[in-house]
C-alpha cells in the first residue's frame, strides 16, 4: 500500500524563520509558527523541529522544556505539545523520526522521562503510535482540557477539549 510506504529520506531539523510560510501552507494558522520559531541560542526552553523531504517542510513538532504557568499541569515537562504531519504522508514513519528527535533532546537536557496529550477520542492513530513508541497514559479516561487560539486575524477562539497525558520513560 502507498500509505505504508517508509519515508527514509526525511531530515529532522530544527525550524528556522524561512520556514513559517510552508508551515503555515501545511498546517494554520501563521501565528502557530511564528510564535515558536525563535533563536536556539536565545531560549532553552523549547525546540521546534521540522520534518523536511524533497526540501520542503512535511511535518513539525515542539517541546517544552519548562512549564507555563497558566497551563493545568506545568509540572509535567518536558512536554510535547504538538506533532503534526501531512496528512497524505501519514503512516511512513515521520512522525515517529520527529517524536524521537525531541525525545533525544529532553535526554540530552538530563529528563528522564517525556509528557505529550493528546485528543485520544479524535486521534486514535496518534494514541496507536505514541503506544508503540513506550508512552503509556496516565488517565484511564480523557479530561477535559481549556485551550485558546488565534488566527492571523487576530480573532481568538476558546474552548475545551478532551485529552489523555502520557508519559514515556527514557532510556
Amino acid at each position: 500500500m502507498e500509505g505504508e510506504k517508509r519515508d527514509k529520506d526525511v531530515l529532522i531539523r530544527d525550524a528556522r524563520f524561512s520556514d513559517i510560510d510552508p508551515l503555515t501552507n501545511l498546517r494554520p494558522p501563521r501565528g502557530l509558527h511564528a510564535d515558536r520559531i525563535r533563536d536556539p541560542h536565545l531560549s532553552q526552553d523549547a525546540r521546534y523541529v521540522v520534518a523536511e523531504s524533497n526540501g520542503r517542510p512535511v511535518g513539525f513538532g515542539v517541546i517544552h522544556f519548562r512549564g507555563d504557568p497558566l497551563w493545568d499541569r506545568p509540572d509535567q515537562v518536558p512536554l510535547v505539545m504538538d506533532l503534526w504531519v501531512d496528512p497524505d504522508l501519514r503512516g511512513r514513519g515521520i512522525g515517529k523520526k520527529v517524536l524521537r528527535a525531541l525525545e533525544q533532546t529532553a535526554r540530552e537536557k538530563g529528563f528522564s522521562c517525556v509528557f505529550l496529550q493528546v485528543q485520544a477520542e479524535r486521534n486514535p492513530r496518534a494514541v496507536e503510535l505514541y503506544r508503540k513508541l513506550g508512552y503509556q497514559p496516565l488517565q484511564s479516561r480523557g479530561h477535559r482540557d481549556p485551550y485558546h487560539t488565534v488566527d492571523d486575524e487576530g480573532n481568538v477562539k476558546e474552548g475545551t477539549e478532551v485529552i489523555v497525558d502520557m508519559q514515556k520513560w527514557l532510556d
